[in-house]
């Protein structure tokens, strides 16, 4: 996998499959996003409660696809996306396993769904900015 570094001199070319230095921006972005989401999560679920019985779901939707949308020069957008939002789940899955209670009702069949999701929504925001790109660059 080649990827264009940030000193490399070809940061306006899109020689690289994934744009090395913005994924792990967009990915630290995410885990950002996460990270807080899931310290808000007693005060939404108090405060709106219909709201907050899906708010870590919502979060991770709005985190994935925010990593998932800072593509870069990637020549493969989707799978830059992918990337990038799959490394924002990885970043806080220690911190999942590691509170105290949650390692026990954390299975198998939920890291994989949540890495599923992380893939598919990073894969269709980085599609959908590549289109916006590629169409804005197509313009001028």
């Amino acid at each position: 996998m080649r990827t264009t570094g940030a000193g490399s001199g070809r940061r306006g070319s899109a020689d690289g499959t994934i744009d090395g230095p913005t994924a792990v921006r967009a990915a630290s972005t995410g885990f950002t996003i996460l990270l807080l989401g899931g310290l808000l999560t007693p005060i939404a679920a108090t405060y709106l409660p219909v709201i907050g019985r899906f708010w870590l779901l919502l979060t991770a939707v709005v985190a994935f696809a925010v990593a998932g949308r800072r593509i870069g020069t990637a020549r493969i957008p989707a799978l830059h996306g992918a990337c990038a939002a799959l490394g924002s789940y990885l970043l806080v899955l220690p911190l999942v396993l590691w509170m105290p209670g949650q390692s026990a009702g954390v299975d198998v069949e939920h890291l994989v769904s949540a890495a599923g999701t992380a893939v598919a929504v990073g894969a269709i925001a980085g599609a959908l900015a590549g289109r916006l790109r590629d169409g804005s660059a197509a313009r001028d």
